[in-house]
């Protein structure tokens, strides 16, 4: 049983990619909780090694055990985010057939921490924007689920002026001359 909350985006929108993220992955608790757990382990092998039976051994094995055990995450989640940037990048270039419109993946990290919308021209002409969400879950241990959005933008000035142009070049093009 799927136990988050899905959004789909309306008919003027479309998902581009999505992903989830568990609890856990971030790299930044994972190296605390390897600290802790190296600390543990240096004072354990400090009562068999006496080479660890000072503080600065023990702070070095810590951080080096911490270190070495997330370096894996860290990597993991930089070619999670390349990834994710390359087919953002590819479908911006499809629907706005610039290729001048490239997100970095720092910029595509920002976007994902910010939620804020990224204008998006089409031929010159602003039409498009590009937003990441993320759709809540209803536990806490549930993986987080993200997705990057594509948005139509209507136009400033709204359909109904266009509408009163199409009418008036039907009327005059229908009156007799």
């Amino acid at each position: 049983m799927d136990n988050a909350v899905h959004k789909e985006p309306g008919k003027s929108a479309v998902t581009v990619v999505r992903w989830t993220k568990k609890p856990g992955q971030d790299p930044a608790a994972r190296f605390v909780l390897l600290s802790v757990i190296g600390l543990v382990v240096g004072l354990i092998l400090m009562t068999f090694l006496p080479v660890l039976r000072s503080f600065g051994a023990v702070t070095s094995f810590t951080v080096l055990f911490a270190a070495l055990f997330t370096a894996p995450a860290v990597s993991g989640r930089r070619r999670l985010l390349q990834g994710l940037a390359k087919r953002v990048n590819d479908t911006i270039g499809e629907v706005t057939g610039t290729q001048g419109d490239q997100l970095s993946v720092k910029q595509f990290r920002q976007l994902i921490n910010s939620g804020e919308r990224l204008a998006l021209p089409v031929s010159g002409v602003p039409g498009l924007c590009l937003q990441v969400e993320h759709a809540p879950a209803l536990e806490k241990s549930a993986p987080e689920k993200w997705s990057a959005i594509l948005a139509v933008i209507p136009p400033e000035n709204g359909t109904v002026s266009f509408d009163r142009l199409v009418a008036a070049a039907v009327a005059e093009g229908s009156s007799p001359g």
